[in-house]
């Protein structure tokens, strides 16, 4: 009769110490890390579907200098701080359009066709609003 028992095989790669020394901190390491692995082996990274490198990713930004909107230096640095942002998000797109209300400038962030953020800069200063 076979046994149903598995029997666990020991996998060994290296890590950068500081992750080492916060693994070696928690109860149950194998436990932590069995747990982990099946996550992220469960999903598919949008971007490099499962390959694991991600090549020419950009980040594309609609032309808002045509835009009928004036942003004073306070709306720019928000602006340049969401390009930051997006492109630390990988992100694909970054859409502006000249919201209706005032003058502010809307904003969708997306990476491919999955939406990340919306909101919009107002061109007064003061802050960023963001949706659901």
């Amino acid at each position: 009769m076979k046994s149903d028992v598995r029997h666990k095989q020991r996998v060994t790669f290296r890590v950068d110490p500081e992750l080492a020394a916060a693994l070696r901190r928690l109860p149950n390491q194998t436990a932590f890390v069995e747990r982990v692995l099946r996550e992220a082996l469960g999903r598919v990274c949008p971007l490099c579907e499962g390959t694991g490198e991600v090549s020419g990713v950009h980040l594309s930004v609609s032309n808002f200098k045509d835009l009928p909107i004036r942003l004073d230096r306070s709306a720019a640095a928000q602006l340049k701080a969401l390009v930051r942002l997006g492109r630390s998000l990988m992100a694909t797109e970054l859409k502006l359009q000249a919201d209706s209300v005032g003058n502010r400038l809307g904003f969708r962030l997306a990476r491919q066709d999955e939406q990340l953020l919306v909101g919009t800069i107002p061109g007064d200063g003061t802050e960023v609003s963001l949706a659901h």
